[in-house]
């Protein structure tokens, strides 16, 4: 791989297991095509179940005006023959962790719209590995800081048969660009609620990501009476928060007795200190 001079940076390898985790958990998605008839039965031969791409997320840093050339491969793990197509995208994570794709250049971090990828389309026998090469060329521009982010998507043509659903699938790789020297850690607790539930208190906390790199969180509310803490929930650790996202926690505690409480929230998003917030609540 070459970034030109003055790569900061990079990360160009990950382990398997990070590679089937986010392929498989994060951004496998696969299509159903009906067939003339409307059977439930998939096709058989598609040969998408062992595709694989490696690596499916990387981070990368660079002055501006650099030119990259990130290699990707792709692995058909199947017996069968296939076909695939790339694409290119952007995404944003939503307040529930849901992914959203978007066209390039609909975020103000857009990645991909400095990108070209090559070939765009090609087949694979089962059992082979195909590598494309993705260039980035960063344009010479001083306002430019932070991360910019994109997906690019590899994709299975479907196989049409009468009487039968078509099957298509595709798999991603996931890639940060940061104009090294330019990151910003931030974040604050932008609100903060209290329901009492027929299992429990349920606390909600919204976290918002102020700074310009994506961040995971983690951290704990804690709820007090009269100075003394009478209940601890562990927020569950590196919820995903893009650039200028926000990420909705929601976790439940134990029931509590009438009275009036203090329920407090700390978040660490990775920065030098955590952010905080608190709101009062009396339950009856």
């Amino acid at each position: 791989m070459s970034c030109g001079s003055g790569c900061a940076r990079s990360e160009t390898t990950l382990s398997m297991k990070q590679s089937r985790v986010l392929t498989t958990a994060l951004l496998v998605v696969s299509t159903l095509l009906t067939g003339v008839n409307g059977s439930a039965q998939q096709t058989s031969g598609v040969g998408a179940l062992g595709l694989t791409v490696s690596p499916a997320k990387l981070d990368l840093a660079a002055p501006i005006g650099t030119n990259y050339n990130v290699p990707i491969t792709i692995s058909n793990g199947s017996a069968a023959a296939t076909h695939i197509q790339a694409s290119m995208v952007d995404f944003t994570v939503l307040q529930n962790g849901n992914y959203e794709f978007l066209h390039i250049g609909t975020r103000p971090n857009s990645l991909m719209r400095w990108a070209s990828i090559n070939p765009r389309e090609f087949d694979m026998p089962g059992g082979t590995n195909q590598q494309v090469r993705l260039s980035l060329t960063l344009p010479k521009d001083p306002a430019l800081s932070g991360e910019y982010a994109g997906i690019v998507f590899f994709q299975t043509r479907p196989v049409r048969r009468a009487g039968a659903v078509a099957f298509s699938a595709r798999i991603a790789t996931k890639i940060y660009f940061t104009i090294a020297g330019t990151e910003k850690i931030d974040g604050a607790v932008a609100k903060m609620s209290v329901a009492s539930g027929s299992n429990g208190e349920k606390y909600r906390v919204l976290f918002k990501n102020t700074g310009n790199v994506h961040e995971y969180i983690r951290g704990e509310i804690q709820v007090q009476k009269d100075g003394a803490t009478v209940d601890r929930i562990e927020i569950p650790p590196n919820d995903l928060v893009e650039r200028g996202g926000e990420r909705l926690i929601e976790v439940t505690g134990k029931s509590l007795p009438s009275g009036k409480y203090q329920v407090v929230a700390m978040v660490d998003y990775g920065g030098k200190a955590m952010t905080g917030g608190e709101v009062a609540f009396n339950k009856q």
